[in-house]
């Protein structure tokens, strides 16, 4: 049996293996998953990105889209900042200060924009991947930002671009997409099965109808749940699927649990996803010394959650969003290899 396939096999037992576990424990799964793989994924992504020059054409290219990638971190990462300082009990005096000053109004109308930034940022990796001629880049990122003065104000744009792609786009139909693309590529027939098995998995999600609240879940762990902000995605996917109007959300619904139990699976699975194919990807394969200071870094990180959740929360946001934004370029890869590759072979057919 060749690597690929073992590791298309293994994938397919982890798929399902994370499932048992999401189904059984799914805010504590994603907790974990999300302070203890999360840290060393990001690390790990970003040096693998950065070898493969971000998917990018060439040096220019690859400039150009990390000075996009700098304002748009900063923009997101002032927005954070702004919100975090309102529920440390240190820094709540200042919040309060700041809500109070004259600066109030236009900051509060830059914190609904600023998500706006990993729109624009996203478009620059589609602008990246589509065409060569600066003239229709600018013109086109030129238009979209423009655009986000007037789109920030639609729910639809917000929770598309402010929630759900850093999250379940990102952590979920991106992974399927890249799988999707790489058994295409490889004619991989248990790689097509596991593209087929994420779609079967929201399906037995889905139709389960014998889901539990476990009473033994520590209170603590919906505190901490709450504190990551990780709740408003599942807000968010539970209103979308019309469960909720917005006054009877709370963590005790069944529909609730099951959205968590999604959200933990798609963070789970698109973190061990990524591992199982070290020997394809060839991530590891680094400087020695950058792979002690990502290790070092990836300790340092599960330390910090281990004292406090949110400490650590806090301290990887930018590392979280940075590799998120830096594989917009590769998500585009991914779903071009795929119209291409089906493009053609329309072509043969006809």
């Amino acid at each position: 049996m060749g690597e690929a396939k073992k590791i298309e096999i293994t994938n397919f037992l982890l798929i399902w293996v994370t499932l048992f576990f999401a189904f059984q424990f799914p805010f504590q799964l994603f907790l974990f998953s999300y302070a203890v793989l999360g840290p060393l994924h990001y690390l790990t992504e970003i040096n693998w990105l950065e070898k493969k020059n971000y998917f990018l054409e060439g040096q220019r290219d690859k400039k150009q889209y990390l000075k996009a990638v700098f304002i748009g971190l900063l923009l997101l990462t002032i927005t954070f900042a702004f919100f975090e300082i309102g529920k440390w009990e240190l820094t709540k005096p200042l919040h309060e200060s700041i809500l109070k000053s004259d600066i109030s109004q236009p900051l509060n109308t830059y914190t609904q924009w600023s998500f706006s930034a990993l729109f624009v940022v996203f478009i620059f990796a589609v602008v990246f991947q589509s065409t060569q001629q600066t003239t229709n880049r600018m013109l086109i990122i030129g238009i979209c930002a423009l655009s986000t003065i007037f789109l920030y104000k639609f729910t639809f744009f917000a929770v598309c671009f402010g929630i759900f792609l850093p999250t379940i786009i990102h952590v979920f139909l991106f992974t399927i997409l890249f799988m999707w693309s790489g058994a295409k590529r490889s004619k991989s027939t248990w790689g097509y099965v596991n593209v087929v098995s994420m779609f079967f998995v929201i399906i037995v999600i889905a139709s389960n109808e014998t889901i539990a609240l476990p009473s033994e879940t520590a209170k603590s762990t919906f505190e901490t749940f709450i504190a990551t902000n990780f709740h408003q995605v599942n807000y968010a996917l539970t209103r979308m699927l019309g469960h909720s109007d917005g006054s009877n959300w709370n963590l005790q619904l069944p529909i609730v649990w099951k959205v968590q139990t999604f959200i933990a699976f798609a963070y789970t699975y698109h973190y061990l996803n990524w591992f199982s194919k070290t020997s394809i990807i060839q991530w590891h394969k680094v400087d020695k010394r950058k792979m002690y200071v990502t290790l070092s870094l990836w300790i340092a990180c599960c330390a910090m959650f281990y004292f406090n959740y949110r400490i650590g929360l806090v301290a990887i946001y930018v590392l979280s969003m940075l590799h998120i934004i830096l594989e917009f370029p590769l998500n585009i890869a991914s779903i071009k290899s795929l119209f291409l590759s089906s493009k053609m072979d329309v072509k043969t057919k006809s």
